[in-house]
């Protein structure tokens, strides 16, 4: 088949499975598949130039950027220019609900309003008439007249190939395939060939056989060659090393455009980089090159600059295609194009690019002949260094040790070239390649990447053209108390003179200048500064006053070795003016506390792991570091300031042109990582909330960062960054990730999205739903809030218990099967009260009402009174209190209606009362674990670890109960149960017993709790039992049997479950000497035969008898 019969839709289809692909071996298999089984005449070049357009120099440019092809698609769709798919398409960069998800890719936005308006079929347009409508648009001028063929395509495609039409005008098709990649697919020769031809259709027809190898081309005048690059480096010492001891040329890297000179006799052609050829450098060259060339053919290596003739040197970078233009228009002036050749590649009719450097530079200099400020050659010996200024350092040197590379690096830096590029002698030069037989060192490669704002302190005389005027400064740190205060002193840091243009020097020289006073050394300098006094760091000038001084944002590397000419503790070396900070007042400069910090939180490792002493000895290897991969480094801002290491990440597709900011970030992951993920997926970001930020990203609405977002505009939560790299698409934002929906969005999108971030059109999910429950203003008004609680709550159940705060109270038993129980029970009674508009309290201060819920259904106050830590019972005797059972939520649950407290309040009517009572006559009820305690200290027994103390003279105890155990428990003679002593009158011994009471409670707790056998040897047994109305005893006398007829457990249900009241209820019984209270009436004793048998039961098994049949 044949691009006449090839259809488009084919070649679409590829790229969607290729974009959908994520191995890099599926894409080439796609390409391959496509090759052999859809182009069988191999007339490969009418495909492969809608592959590869960027590549493709046959047809020429369509003058058509995102923007002018907005503008051409509105007139093509013939739509006005302010309808909202207008409006889409030429705010393509712009995020929000109107350009919707695919905001930032302007060809999925044009899709996206194209589907709307084109069938779903393909007009079944062939490779070869696509190509044809291309060939056309190329050719237009107007843009009324490309709309014309736009809209011609419109109508013969659907939306998806007129995306990928738009796509390739656009020379950008995002597949995730490297050039490399498509060319080692089509032929193993592909990329070598058009390297040194870059002719993309003579590549398609010399290689159409894979299988064929074709012999390597040489270079030929007139034909483009992709340019040698050189590698990026960090360091001097490092690029040295990489030589391995052979010869280096050092070359100044000067900031112009890279261009090849192709003479062909009196044809000339100057291509660039990008193979294109500047015609407009004709007019200013061309004479240049044919007279001072020496031969007809040559192809000359070297870039374009600019010199200025008043000052003597050259301009800086930018001006090129004025100075060209001004040439075309025959307009003069004191600037000129100038080009410096350092290589040549042709000479006569001969490729010299296999021959070495040296020979190449040879040769060089006898093909051309310089001309000042036109025509120059860098050679290391002569050329350019012949035509500099005296007081201006080499362009070019031969270097012989890593000495004289950092010398040759710092002149370059001070003379504010772009760096230096160092060469082996004996290299080839090989097109497009970049394997280290070049090397480049710029600033930007030794930088800490971060700028420190630092106080101008002093300066220093200038020489040359800057003889008599301050040239450089002595820069400081600040010394503060606090981080609040002002500074009360600063240090000296470093010296800085580069960076400035000669008009910024003057202008910061003129603001300084009334403020400069002379050094007059020895004498004292100025208290506020403090010097080391080194002779290289001595100023000429000081400035008068901290507060009339400028802050200098410098940059550099950070020798983490103590200096000895500044009293800093860390140096800086080649450091360089970024800008001057007139904006920032002279006490926010960086501190010596917060430098030293950020130094020494990377463990004090400079960033490129060398010292003082491996620059003075090269031979010393590094130490390496023990972790693989471990980065060195160190940070000069802070750790949530720093920009993440970006310089090794591949950009895709899904943030393209969006910039984000980072309010905070969830602890789970760190803002280096989102930074990574941003740029990873072709977007970029911000340390500063500024007018270029188009998202804000949060994890939690706090911090002083979210509320200046909040007044920024709209805050998105960072799961929307997540899941846009989960799914390798731009998701859209849903309401579930705004954390804050901005007044200005609602107002600008009111017609989408409605004042809680709910867009009208859009489905949402509980998630979103959640969220925007979130993002709801609770309203504070309480008669607001009881009213639409009325209104959409009628059920009267349902607000029994409103305005109760409700505080459950449980009566410890001890054992640990009555404790599951009651937790069972004491959570029914909380979503009980919680169901009835009820609060549960966490605390007794806020509560108003004090359930007290015991196993055995005892409510006595004292004992309820007792069971409280003394640093809670003053909350008793609040007024406002309710002291209730449990059975008054019981009653009101089962009458559907809150019951009057006063009828179920346990809390005596004066609780003043009540507690004199209990200092007098009245005594409490003593527990076991006091019994246990008194009877300890009676008898003078000490705890292991405690100081035996004199057996204190006993004293009446309130009251006695039998210690159950294995042996009957002996009451001493002195003790009598009509005591009234209280327990403040209780002895030392005692008291201390009294404070263990808790370590004992477990143990006596279980003695007591039911677990009662069928004899004990008693002597005697009280048991007092308290009600608000009357009291009784029941008392047995020493040698009585105690038989247990029924289970306790069925009584605690009972209590915990109020329906099962109708069951038989089963009560205690003993001998005839047992006092019965009033009202109960004793059951008969059962008959032997029905008696339960006397065996070990276990209490799970009887409740779950008991709950049987119920």
């Amino acid at each position: 088949m044949s691009d006449s019969t090839v259809r488009f839709g084919l070649l679409c289809s590829m790229f969607q499975a290729m974009g959908r692909d994520r191995s890099a071996a599926k894409k080439r298999k796609r390409f391959r598949t496509f090759l052999d089984r859809v182009y069988t005449d191999r007339d490969y070049f009418t495909a492969v130039r809608l592959i590869l357009p960027f590549l493709d120099r046959e047809r020429g440019s369509y003058g058509l950027k995102e923007s002018a092809l907005a503008a051409a698609l509105v007139d093509a769709l013939a739509i006005s220019k302010d309808s909202d798919d207008a409006l889409r398409l030429i705010n393509w960069r712009k995020g929000g609900a109107r350009t919707g998800a695919n905001a930032g890719n302007f060809a999925l936005v044009a899709a996206d309003i194209l589907q709307r308006r084109q069938g779903l079929a393909s007009g079944g347009l062939t490779i070869r008439e696509v190509n044809d409508a291309l060939d056309q648009l190329s050719l237009k001028e107007g843009r009324g007249e490309k709309a014309a063929v736009l809209s011609d395509l419109i109508k013969k495609t659907n939306a998806v190939e007129m995306k990928w039409i738009l796509m390739i005008i656009l020379k950008d098709l995002k597949l995730g395939i490297s050039e490399k990649s498509i060319f080692h697919e089509f032929h193993p020769d592909a990329e070598d060939l058009f390297n040194v031809t870059c002719d993309l259709k003579l590549v398609c027809e010399k290689l159409k056989d894979s299988g064929q190898r074709h012999k390597r081309q040489d270079i030929e005048v007139g034909r483009a060659v992709r340019p040698q690059l050189a590698m990026r480096i960090s360091d001097a010492t490092t690029a040295w090393r990489k030589f391995h001891g052979k010869q280096v040329v050092a070359e100044c890297k000067f900031d112009g455009d890279r261009i090849q000179i192709h003479k062909n006799g009196k044809e000339i052609h100057f291509f660039s980089r990008n193979f294109l050829d500047h015609a407009e450098y004709l007019h200013g060259m061309s004479d240049v090159i044919l007279h001072n060339v020496l031969v007809d053919r040559c192809i000359l290596d070297g870039e374009m600059l600019v010199w200025d003739t008043s000052s003597n040197r050259f301009a800086e970078f930018g001006s090129n295609q004025e100075i060209a233009k001004a040439a075309m228009q025959g307009l003069q002036g004191d600037r000129q194009l100038c080009y410096v050749a350092f290589d040549i590649l042709y000479a006569g009719d001969t490729s010299v690019i296999h021959q070495s450097l040296t020979e190449r530079q040879e040769l060089l200099q006898k093909v051309v002949k310089p001309s000042k400020g036109h025509l120059e050659v860098l050679l290391p010996d002569n050329g350019l260094n012949d035509h500099r200024p005296v007081d201006e350092s080499c362009w070019s040197i031969i270097a012989n040790c890593v000495e004289d590379v950092e010398k040759f690096f710092k002149e370059t830096i001070e003379k504010r070239d772009e760096g230096i590029v160092l060469k082996d002698l004996g290299s080839k030069w090989e097109p497009g390649d970049r394997s280290g037989k070049w090397l480049k060192l710029k600033p930007d490669y030794v930088h800490a990447a971060a700028d420190l704002d630092v106080l101008i302190i002093g300066g220093y005389f200038g020489s040359g053209r800057h003889g008599g005027e301050v040239a450089q400064f002595l820069v400081g740190l600040a010394e503060r108390s606090d981080s609040t205060s002002f500074p009360k002193r600063f240090i000296s840091f470093c010296r800085v003179g580069s960076g400035l243009s000669d008009e910024d020097l003057d202008i910061l020289i003129t603001r300084l200048k009334p403020y400069f006073r002379k050094n007059e050394y020895p004498k004292r300098l100025p208290h506020f500064y403090e010097v080391t006094n080194n002779s290289k760091e001595r100023p000429d000038v000081w400035v008068e006053s901290p507060d009339k001084s400028v802050i200098l944002s410098i940059t550099s590397d950070i020798r983490t070795i103590k200096s000895e000419v500044f009293a800093a503790p860390y140096s800086l070396r080649f450091p360089r003016i970024q800008r001057v900070r007139y904006d920032k007042p002279w006490n926010e400069c960086l501190d010596v506390e917060s430098f030293r910090a950020l130094v020494l939180s990377s463990n004090g490792n400079t960033q490129r792991g060398m010292d003082q002493g491996a620059l003075q000895n090269p031979d010393v290897k590094p130490k390496r570091s023990v972790k693989k991969g471990e980065k060195r480094g160190i940070s000069v801002i802070a750790p949530h300031s720093m920009q993440a290491d970006i310089s090794t990440i591949k950009e895709t597709l899904i943030f393209a042109n969006m910039m984000f900011y980072f309010v905070n970030v969830p602890s789970s992951y760190s803002v280096d990582y989102f930074h990574k993920v941003v740029v990873e997926n072709g977007g970029s970001f911000s340390m500063n909330l500024n007018d270029t930020v188009t998202h804000c990203i949060a994890a939690e609405k706090k911090g002083i960062k979210y509320q200046g977002a909040m007044r920024y505009g709209d805050v998105i939560h960072y799961s929307w960054v997540l899941d846009c790299c989960k799914l390798k698409q731009l998701v859209h934002i849903k309401p579930k990730y705004f954390l804050f929906f901005s007044g200005s969005s609602r107002k600008k999108y009111r017609e989408e999205i409605d004042a809680l971030s709910d867009y009208y059109y859009w489905d949402i999910d509980i998630e979103d739903i959640k969220q925007i429950f979130c993002n709801m203003v609770g309203s504070e008004n309480s008669k607001m809030i009881e009213h639409y609680r009325k209104k959409y709550s009628p059920v009267k159940r349902m607000g029994l218990f409103h305005h109760c705060f409700i505080y459950l109270h449980e009566i410890p038993f001890g054992k640990t099967d009555f404790k599951v129980i009651s937790e069972l029970a004491i959570r029914r009674m909380k979503l009980e009260i919680i169901m009835c508009g009820g609060k549960v309290c966490d605390n007794l201060q806020s509560a108003t009402h004090l359930l007290v819920y015991a196993m055995l259904g005892s409510h006595e106050f004292d004992e309820i009174y007792r069971s409280f830590p003394s640093s809670q019972r003053r909350l008793l005797h609040q007024k406002e209190l309710y002291v209730l059972g449990h059975n008054w939520l019981e009653d009101s649950l089962e009458k559907s209606e809150k019951l009057p407290e006063s009828n179920y309040n346990l809390k005596p009517d004066s609780l003043e009362e009540f507690m004199g009572d209990a200092k007098g006559s009245l005594s409490f009820p003593a527990t076991a674990v006091e019994k246990e305690e008194q009877s300890s200290a009676a008898s003078g027994k000490r705890k292991r670890g405690r100081r035996a103390a004199a057996k204190p003279a006993l004293r009446p105890c309130r009251r006695t109960r039998a210690k159950i155990g294995k042996r009957p428990a002996k009451l001493g003679s002195d003790g009598s149960e009509s005591s009234e002593s209280s327990e403040a009158d209780l002895p030392i011994d005692a008291t201390a017993a009294a404070r263990s009471k808790e370590e004992k409670a477990a143990d006596i707790a279980d003695k007591t709790a039911g677990q009662i056998q069928d004899k004990f040897g008693i002597e005697e047994l009280v048991v007092k039992q308290h009600a608000p109305s009357h009291s009784t005893e029941m008392e047995y006398k020493a040698g009585d049997k105690l038989e247990v007829m029924t289970d306790p457990i069925q009584a605690m249900l009972l209590d915990m479950i109020p329906t099962l009241s109708q069951t038989q209820k089963k009560h205690l019984v003993s001998d005839d000497s047992v006092s019965i209270p009033e009202g109960m009436s004793p059951l008969p004793e059962p008959e032997p035969s029905v008696r339960p048998a006397k065996k070990k039961v276990s209490y799970k098994d009887v409740a779950g008898e008991l709950l049987k049949d119920w």
